[in-house]
């Protein structure tokens, strides 16, 4: 992908999570069934990398499981870890902490404190970075911040099993891009909440994509099904452990 198209497509989703932070985080306050699915498998004294933890969700899940390990939660958006650190008001143990990281900046994960991690976690972020070359590095960055035995849990949007979301699809003469500059399955998206519409780009996985991205980072593929939605298929979440 084309440097300068990655850059316009990171400054949309930057922009997007910035200037709607707020009304965003009203959206998002309760945790998805998939997610649940897959902290069920979590050890109460577990160390947990939470990247792409918007305002906080699954941080006060844990908290109201008691959960007494150690939880950090990193996010590229200042408005969205704000809301993370007011909600989080009182866990009753372990520790919580929050801090700002882009995965977008080469590097990003070697000021990730405290690694290894037992458990990293991402959920519905790897489809916002742009560029094959992009997500195989984050991959790559995952395996480096977990322990040998320890998991990484994903979820990709399948915004294309939304009817509602379908209709939603810009062109990107929206945004003054051309379509040929784009990779395969990437779409522009527009999301209403009250306020003017805001964009966000989205990459479409399929769930062989998302295994092979998974396999060239040196992991194996030990869990993968779709859930969330009416649905129950907007979601395609897959648990990977080292190869």
């Amino acid at each position: 992908m084309d440097p300068q198209v990655k850059a316009k497509l990171t400054e949309i989703n930057q922009d997007f999570y910035e200037r709607f932070a707020h009304s965003f985080s009203a959206t998002r306050h309760q945790v998805q069934p998939g997610v649940r699915q897959v902290i069920q498998n979590m050890k109460p004294g577990a160390a947990i990398l939470d990247i792409g933890c918007g305002n906080g969700t699954l941080a006060r899940e844990l908290a109201g499981r008691r959960f007494a390990g150690r939880y950090l939660g990193v996010d590229m958006s200042a408005g969205l870890l704000e809301k993370a650190r007011q909600l989080l008001t009182e866990p009753p143990s372990g520790v919580y902490e929050f801090e700002l990281a882009d995965l977008s900046s080469p590097g990003w994960q070697n000021d990730i404190p405290q690694a290894p991690y037992d458990w990293l976690v991402s959920f519905a972020v790897l489809h916002h970075l742009p560029g094959e070359v992009l997500r195989q590095d984050t991959a790559n960055a995952f395996r480096q911040l977990i322990a040998p035995d320890g998991y990484v849990a994903v979820s990709v949007w399948q915004w294309q099993n939304s009817p509602r979301l379908v209709k939603r699809v810009l062109p990107w003469s929206t945004v003054g891009l051309n379509p040929e500059d784009l990779d395969q399955g990437d779409v522009l998206l527009d999301w209403r909440a009250g306020e003017s519409p805001g964009l966000r780009y989205v990459h479409t996985f399929r769930k062989d994509s998302l295994t092979a991205l998974a396999t060239q980072a040196g992991f194996t593929v030990i869990h993968s099904f779709l859930a969330d939605g009416k649905s129950r298929d907007l979601a395609l979440y897959q648990v990977w452990q080292a190869a």
